[in-house]
């Protein structure tokens, strides 16, 4: 089968092009400013294109030029970005989106995926109590604090849309906290830093208090699951929690610090707390495709391990 990625360049689209090669699909990245860097570490299988979601006539002209059966759209401006500017935000987040939909329909795709967020909940797991939120609970745009989450909201709600009038299947994974090594840029590119700059060798300061919470799934298992989920032949819903490891910060220091006993990791106590969920209940997802994440243990030293690969194929 053949696939188009957009944003396959970068961090999730990265791991993500490379496991459909290995699985043996064909892939095709499309990234806006694709990373010179990533794409010297692919393989030379895998396509890349330079094009902009939020110019439909650019979008039309790839997928027209590359007719394949599925589309992952991971191509977004994060949310720190989104908050500095608004307008590109809205340019890239939702009418590129809606570009995508249009396109990968009419172009004939059986089945596209489009990365939501956790932050799709609103603005703290208080909004729920201490329950894990679920796919049926309610999301209220008067709850959001994040040009970013919003344009999530409105994506679903467009997804319904295009499946009503194309019958194209279109799926929402509503993410949480991806950590791993190679994340460069957004609000949470610290889920990199905590583990990849003690692997170097380096200190690192977390943007929130020791006692804060966090919902984390490792990126191999993100990527794994959005597999899944684009190739299984029938799926029961149309958007899933991707779901991962409820941990407290002081208690992610201890793990690193099992990996990484020389670990030097501090806090922002005067920082505000996460603004996401942070237990999210993940059984519909692990009904539908049988996957079990691995646990926080493994998923750090996967981290660290790959990270030291990175930074000793970089002096070379």
């Amino acid at each position: 089968m053949k696939f188009l990625i957009t944003g396959g360049t970068g961090f999730i689209g990265s791991y993500l092009a490379r496991n459909f090669l290995q699985h043996g699909h064909e892939v095709i990245c499309l990234d806006h400013s694709p990373d010179r860097e990533v794409i010297s570490g692919f393989s030379p299988e895998i396509g890349v294109v330079q094009a902009d979601v939020s110019d439909l006539g650019q979008v039309a002209k790839i997928l027209g030029a590359h007719r394949v059966d599925g589309v992952i759209h991971l191509d977004y401006l994060m949310g720190a970005e989104a908050e500095a500017d608004p307008a590109a935000a809205m340019r890239i987040n939702a009418l590129g989106t809606v570009n995508v939909f249009e396109e990968a329909c009419k172009s004939g795709a059986k089945r596209i995926l489009f990365t939501s967020s956790e932050s799709i909940y609103g603005k703290s797991q208080s909004i729920y109590g201490d329950k894990s939120v679920t796919e049926e609970d309610f999301c209220s745009p008067k709850d959001h604090v994040l040009n970013y989450s919003l344009t999530k909201l409105l994506n679903e709600h467009l997804a319904e849309k295009y499946e009503a009038r194309f019958g194209t299947e279109i799926i929402s994974l509503r993410i949480a906290i991806v950590y791993g090594a190679g994340r460069k840029r957004g609000t949470t590119a610290w889920a990199s830093d905590f583990a990849t700059l003690p692997a170097l060798g380096k200190p690192v300061t977390l943007p929130f208090p020791a006692n804060d919470w966090h919902c984390y799934i490792y990126v191999e298992d993100v990527v794994e699951e959005i597999y899944q989920l684009m190739t299984k032949p029938h799926l029961n819903h149309r958007i899933y929690n991707s779901g991962g490891h409820t941990v407290q910060a002081a208690d992610l220091e201890v793990m690193v610090r099992e990996i990484i006993p020389e670990t030097r990791i501090s806090f922002s106590a005067d920082r505000p707390r996460s603004p996401f969920i942070y237990r999210m209940d993940d059984s519909r997802i692990r009904q539908e495709i049988n996957f079990q994440p691995r646990s926080m243990i493994e998923g750090i030293g996967s981290h660290v391990a790959y990270a030291r690969k990175l930074s000793h194929a970089s002096k070379f």
